[in-house]
């Protein structure tokens, strides 16, 4: 450990500015003070604890990340502060103003056109002098600000201290520290938000182009079009030749503004200036002056990060541990969560078949096969792999918030780039194990539209979330000893598909437009138990909503074509299911399927309204195949089933708690956990395919054409063609990867 001291400098007082920016500054000032319900925008580097300050002063819920590109969108969130309504306004990372990410253009883009009255910099204690450009270019709109001096207290652990007195002093504007994850001085700072923010004290520049300024803002001012608190920003932009400023006023008629720039940079050129170079080089200069004297000293430490990354970013063991740690992810999945799925899945369902049968026992004969043979086995089936996504969502939450999520995509960046792509790139494929469709617009964090369009092409064979309850009924029915292994082969396998189809397409089609990257790796954090549960909780409860409306309609609508007879002689809701028009139609489509070993009309018709929704496979397996067993169960009293689902739930606890020793792959604390009993969907399963033929099944699930609002996303971002493109090639790649695996299984299973 070694300590290092300096001196601080001391800060020259900034120029007087010209008097036409004083009194922009003053009404800025002036409409913050007299604003009724003012708009504060929170504005900063990426990872630096924005939404997280956001949830902390609103009590909202918007997702938040340990790494960077976690907000692609402005978002919106409120409070009320002494009786005075605030609105907040969430804005993506940016390192710069001047934009080279979709995410430092949208957050441009609101200050310039949002108008807010106030701006919350947040600052990351531990990386000031980097955090202070975004800030000293923030100055230059000449809007009220007050600082957030954030994770204090990991820049403390690094051995730095801020001196914030001496911070607020330099910037002109107050600074207040705060640990946003603990709530930590937020009253504090939304009251010097409302009351205290100042305009603050931005960078001189040389006077030949704080004369060229002058002289344009002078202009500006004629321009009612033109926000008033942009003007500086607005000519500091023209002068380094910002093109889409410049696109920006051509569009809106400023060409004689634009001509005066253009006289304003050749005089400048003129006297030897570079406007772009000197401006950016004169923040650097302000910034690094500014953090050297708000950190007059720095203990030198090796932290615990530092140690964590010297094995999780090991140039030989980081992916194993990265493959480790997901396939450790998937086996407490099944261990602590099977034996809820077994007890939704079997006696709560039962439970409530005979509830429904009794109530419905006045009903027609059509409305109790809807609900009782249709609504409950295939809606009860997806529900009940409701604990299988809660933990898996808690592990992923865990991961993402912790910053590991960020290492792993540091770690993918040298395969990455053999394929055309980023690490960068990993962010969103990592999204895609959630859901593909918020994958797909967080595909804009991606600078070129190559990346974005590729990315958003191969998105759809990550694993989503849909997908899992088909890995893990099939898992129990044919692979119930190897069912963690066989569900993190298949995210594998996704991965590698997607990875491959990325290599053909850059070569082919989708060329590299070149550039950089910069991958940031946060500290590791540990999550905050109520916000891992949020994130869990709020991801399950979507998925639960879909069970509710996508996965309902879609199991009535399966039930009516399985309830309509397309033979002669048969009467509705009382036809065989091979009878009906569902059946007589996969009966025509199966042969296309018959050489993946999964030729009959059920399996087939389950992938049909998979269209609509994965989860709905496993929906329509249950209808089917459940269907005639859940049609006329006996009428169930109440207090008899409440004693059903007690007793069915206290076990269901005994053996999860007893599994959890499982997930490291030591001895259960009682009887196996797993066991060798299978649910009745399980059960019929294993009677209807062999393993070969599931496997190749499965195979098929996970590379078929995405849901329709994955495939609405991919349109919405980048047009119909490429959306029906990914639709066709996904399709063939399914049926072609299916062939393989049965064929090649079928003499090994």
């Amino acid at each position: 450990m070694s300590l290092s001291t300096a001196h601080p400098p001391v800060l020259d007082a900034a120029p007087p500015l010209p008097i036409h920016d004083a009194a922009a500054c003053l009404q800025t000032v002036s409409r913050l003070r007299a604003a009724r319900a003012p708009r504060a925008v929170i504005v900063g580097n990426p990872n630096v604890g924005k939404t997280t300050l956001v949830n902390g002063l609103a009590g909202t819920n918007l997702k938040v990340g340990n790494w960077s590109g976690v907000t692609v969108e402005k978002r919106e969130a409120s409070l009320t502060f002494q009786g005075r309504s605030v609105q907040l306004l969430d804005l993506p990372g940016a390192y710069s103003l001047s934009p080279h990410t979709p995410e430092e253009l949208i957050t441009r883009t609101a200050l310039l056109d949002e108008a807010p009255e106030v701006a919350i910099n947040v600052l990351d204690a531990g990386n000031l002098e980097r955090n202070l450009y975004l800030t000293l270019q923030l100055m230059d709109f000449r809007m009220p600000i007050v600082v957030a001096l954030n994770l204090v207290d990991e820049a403390k652990d690094k051995g730095m201290t801020v001196d914030a007195p001496a911070l607020e002093r330099a910037l002109g504007v107050p600074v207040i520290e705060t640990v946003a994850s603990r709530g930590n001085g937020l009253g504090q700072l939304i009251g010097a938000a409302l009351e205290r923010a100042e305009v603050g004290q931005g960078v001189t520049y040389p006077a030949e182009i704080e004369g060229s300024v002058a002289r344009l803002v002078a202009r500006m001012t004629q321009l009612p079009t033109l926000p008033p608190h942009a003007h500086r920003y607005l000519a500091l932009a023209l002068l380094e030749g910002d093109p889409s400023i410049r696109g920006r006023l051509a569009a809106t008629g400023h060409a004689e503004l634009l001509a005066a720039a253009e006289r304003e940079g050749l005089l400048l050129d003129a006297s030897g200036e570079d406007a772009l170079i000197t401006v950016a080089e004169a923040r650097y200069a302000r910034a690094a002056q500014i953090a050297q004297a708000a950190i007059p000293q720095v203990v030198a430490r090796r932290t615990l990060t530092d140690r964590l990354d010297s094995v999780a970013l090991h140039r030989w063991f980081g992916i194993p541990v990265f493959l480790a740690t997901v396939l450790l992810v998937f086996r407490l999945t099944f261990s602590v969560a099977a034996p809820f799925v077994a007890l939704i899945g079997g006696p709560l369902q039962d439970t409530v078949s005979g509830w429904a049968a009794a109530a419905l026992s006045w009903a027609p004969f059509f409305l109790r096969e809807l609900v009782v043979g249709a609504i409950i086995p295939g809606v009860g089936t997806v529900l009940s792999f409701l604990p299988t996504l809660l933990v898996l969502y808690l592990a992923m939450s865990f991961l993402e918030d912790s910053g590991y999520m960020a290492r792993a995509a540091f770690l993918a960046d040298r395969m990455m780039r053999s394929i055309g792509l980023d690490g960068r790139a990993f962010i969103p494929l990592i999204l895609g194990f959630g859901c593909n469709v918020p994958a797909v617009y967080a595909t804009r964090t991606l600078e070129n539209r190559s990346d974005r369009v590729l990315v958003s092409m191969i998105l759809p064979f990550m694993s989503c979330s849909a997908r899992l309850p088909v890995y893990i009924i099939f898992a129990a029915a044919l692979f119930p000893k190897q069912g963690s292994v066989l569900v993190w082969a298949m995210y594998i396998l996704g991965m590698a598909v997607a990875f491959a189809f990325a290599f053909v397409l850059r070569r082919t089609s989708l060329k590299s437009e070149g550039g950089g990257v910069l991958l940031e790796l946060p500290p590791y954090r540990l999550p905050a138990p109520r916000v891992l549960w949020k994130h869990a909780w709020r991801r399950t409860a979507s998925f639960a909503r879909r069970a509710r409306t996508t996965v309902l309609g879609t199991v009535a609508v399966v039930w009516l074509l399985l309830a309509i007879p397309a033979v002669a002689g048969g009467r509705f809701a009382s036809v065989r299911p091979a009878d009906s028009l569902f059946g007589t139609v996969s009966t025509w489509v199966s042969p296309v399927f018959a050489p993946l070993g999964f030729g009959n009309w059920q399996a087939t018709g389950a992938l049909v309204p998979g269209f609509v929704a994965k989860e709905v496979v496993v929906a329509t397996l249950g209808q089917i195949y459940l269907g005639e067993q859940a049609a006329a169960p006996a009428p169930l009293g109440l207090f008899a089933g409440l004693k059903t689902a007690a007793l069915g739930t206290w076990e269901a606890v005994k053996e999860s708690v007893q599994a959890i020793p499982t997930v490291l792959a030591l001895p259960s604390l009682g009887a196996d956990a797993s066991g060798d009993a299978k649910s009745p969907l399980a059960a019929a399963l294993a009677k209807a395919f062999t393993p070969a033929a599931g496997l190749a099944y499965l195979v098929f699930v996970l590379l078929y054409t995405p849901c329709i609002a994955t495939v609405g996303a991919i349109q919405a971002e980048h047009g119909r063609r490429i959306a029906w493109i990914t639709v066709a090639y996904q399709m063939g790649t399914a049926w072609v990867a299916g062939l393989i695996v049965y064929q090649v299984a079928r003499f090994f299973i």
